[in-house]
């Protein structure tokens, strides 16, 4: 009897060792697909100084920025080029001009993983996890005719700070580098999240855009996706 359970407490040490190396294993295997980057400590987002990185975005030649990117809370409205994007809590407009003496239409593509940076204290960053293109008609006659206003719907990247209003200011930051945002975004590939994909009183989008908001936060200011966030990306319709 004494050699039985002798036996059986080795095989349950073995057991228990050959499980202690696969989990070191996997989180080895998960430190080197974020190369390191852990959840709450990705520079310039959640409570972290610094800036958000990544790659320069440029508009495309002979468009640039009118004035100042600034918070929208007016809705959509017929000033607009387009009002999509993803999230509620950051909303901004971004007045495009063109060129007088270009012709035909422009398209101008702000990419996933594209930071929108805020210029003013307090204020959140705002993340495009789905492209968003924007199609700049030819110029027209008269005042405002080669100008175009984008309202972008974007996700927040710092809990605790506030969500954008009209005083608000902002600032054209960089595609993300970061491999856990990247990430995130790379879940959401092929799901329907766009604002344009429902009907505007459908109630479904918002309540979609508030759960991948705390999943995002959960990246940004906590200790990373959970098995519900996990849940709640994979049961979100296909486009």
């Amino acid at each position: 009897m004494a050699m039985t359970g002798f036996r059986l407490i080795k095989i349950q040490f073995i057991l228990s060792l050959l499980i202690s190396i696969f989990l070191i294993s996997a989180c080895k295997k998960e430190d080197a697909k974020f190369a390191g980057e852990k959840p709450g400590q990705i520079p310039g987002l959640g409570n972290m100084p610094g800036s958000p990185e990544g790659s320069l975005f440029l508009l495309p030649s002979g468009v640039h920025l009118k004035g100042d990117i600034v918070g929208q809370e007016d809705g959509p409205s017929s000033r607009d080029c387009i009002f999509d994007g993803q999230g509620f809590f950051v909303t901004v407009k971004i007045t495009l001009q063109r060129d007088s003496i270009s012709t035909g239409p422009v398209e101008v593509v702000f990419p996933p993983g594209l930071i929108i940076t805020s210029a003013s204290e307090g204020f959140q960053h705002g993340l495009l996890v789905e492209r968003v293109v924007v199609t700049i008609p030819p110029v027209q006659p008269g005042p405002g005719g080669n100008e175009c206003q984008v309202s972008l719907l974007l996700f927040c990247l710092n809990s605790g700070k506030s969500p954008s209003d009209a005083t608000a200011k902002y600032k054209l930051g960089p595609i993300t580098s970061s491999p856990l945002i990247k990430d995130f975004i790379d879940k959401l590939s092929g799901k329907k999240i766009n604002y344009r994909d429902f009907e505007s009183t459908d109630p479904t989008w918002f309540e979609n855009q508030e759960r991948l908001q705390d999943a995002l936060w959960n990246i940004t200011n906590g200790d990373g996706l959970t098995e519900q966030d996990k849940e709640n990306i994979a049961a979100l319709p296909d486009r």
